[in-house]
């Protein structure tokens, strides 16, 4: 089986399904022969029937017995509940699967066409909070502020009541994917933070605070406009190098005294591209190989291959050279394997940000259809382990040995703290910050 990107996309309803208007499911509700709340709990018991019969160890992070006892808690709740909380209760019964860690694949989401409509913004949070990255005309004048409230709500509280819901491989997951529901606004009303749309968003700058209130879009024309991973990346940016036009799949440079290769989807690179790095570090002035793979979330496993042939013939050619890896919080799937495969074979100096991948983790999800539901929604279930470090390895990311978080200062410069790293012959190494498993 493979990670591929496709399936993350599908996975958390990012991408519009190509299936023609007739095949989409339909905004209103099916005409319904059982009372609804009869109907859910039956969605439920199907949930759990099938997440038992496909995963093979569903429990691993929670008793089966604490499981179904809040499935069963929310079943007994279902006749007081709107749509809204439905929907977000669902989320919150699948977040407990993933609580904690190595399972952050298994979404639960509205099915494609059933999505409720999305702030019109990108967000990201950043060292010094949550900021507004881009945003649809007319809220393009909110693009570097800081989002401080939500309805009245301060952002601390909006953040930690969104967290249960989200799925993990390990703490960095949580950041990376919550955006994915704070910008819905089915999400915020479903948890009581909004009741309306427009949604009241407060945010700051330089000249104080004042509250807009963004009219919510169709799901479909969000996903257009920001892309099918709009909702947890960065955007592009022609003045930051590792964010410069991410069609790319693999870019490289000469640095001094070394190279400095970007890696932005786990797909396999041109076969001319991979040849011309090959020549690069081949020269005898080559010490360094920087591979940058922050803002990856995946693809397919299986190209990894071409990136380790690279470091491979690097270090044969330079046995004594460095080999840094930077990560971020979007380093997630194939590009978490990888970084995992990494450490194993060259022991790399790491930098930035813990990956939101984990290195033992559960994937290959497939989609259990729960029709019952107010709001239809598609849970993900994993089906396979992918071990990549050793079998009883406690961590959950790679913990780098200098880390460096992503500032709002420096992204909205077009500064990149971590290319500094050209001018120095090897990153400081942090001795206590990363301990590694010996394997046996």
């Amino acid at each position: 089986m493979r990670h591929r990107l496709a399936m993350l996309g599908a996975t958390i309803a990012l991408a519009v399904p190509a299936c023609s208007a007739a095949d989409q499911p339909t905004d209103a509700p099916a005409v319904r022969s059982t009372p609804a709340g009869v109907e859910v709990a039956a969605d439920l018991d199907l949930l759990l029937e099938r997440l038992e019969a496909i995963h093979p160890e569903p429990f691993h992070g929670i008793e089966r017995s604490e499981f179904v006892t809040a499935m069963h808690d929310l079943q007994s709740r279902l006749p007081e509940l709107s749509p809204d909380q439905t929907t977000v209760e669902v989320m919150r019964l699948v977040g407990l699967l993933s609580r904690a860690g190595r399972d952050g694949h298994q979404f639960a989401l509205p099915q494609p066409g059933h999505e409720g409509p999305a702030l019109p913004l990108r967000v990201y949070e950043f060292a010094e909070g949550v900021f507004v990255t881009a945003a649809q005309p007319p809220y393009d004048d909110l693009v570097g502020t800081r989002i401080v409230a939500i309805e009245d709500r301060p952002i601390e509280d909006v953040l930690a009541a969104i967290e249960p819901l989200v799925p993990r491989d390990g703490p960095a997951t949580v950041p990376a994917f919550r955006p994915i529901f704070l910008l819905r606004a089915e999400v915020l009303r479903g948890l009581g933070l909004a009741t309306d749309e427009p949604i009241d968003v407060t945010v700051s700058d330089d000249s104080g605070e004042r509250t807009v209130a963004p009219e919510p879009v169709p799901f479909e024309e969000y996903v257009t406009w920001a892309g099918g991973f709009g909702m947890l990346g960065l955007p592009d940016r022609a003045d930051t190098r590792y964010l410069d036009d991410s069609a790319d799949i693999l870019r490289f440079e000469t640095i001094q005294g070394g190279v400095y290769v970007r890696y932005r989807e786990v797909r396999l690179p041109a076969f001319d591209v991979l040849e011309s790095v090959r020549q690069v570090i081949a020269g005898a002035d080559v010490k360094r190989f920087v591979l940058d793979i922050r803002q990856n979330p995946g693809g397919d496993n299986h190209n990894n291959t071409a990136i380790v042939d690279l470091l491979t013939d690097f270090r044969t050619a330079h046995p004594g050279g460095a080999i840094v890896v930077i990560t971020d919080r979007v380093t997630f799937s194939a590009a978490a394997n990888l970084a995992t495969d990494l450490e194993a074979q060259f022991d790399p100096v790491y930098v930035g940000e813990p990956m939101g991948g984990g290195l033992n983790f559960w994937n290959d999800v497939t989609q259990i259809r729960l029709d019952g539901l107010p709001t239809p929604m598609q849970v993900g279930v994993s089906t396979r382990y992918w071990q990549r470090s050793v079998p009883d390895d406690p961590r959950l990311s790679i913990q780098p040995d200098v880390t460096l978080p992503v500032s709002a200062a420096d992204y909205f410069a077009g500064h990149d703290p971590l290319w500094m790293l050209r001018s120095r012959a090897r990153p400081d190494r942090v001795p206590s910050a990363r301990r590694r498993p010996c394997r046996r």
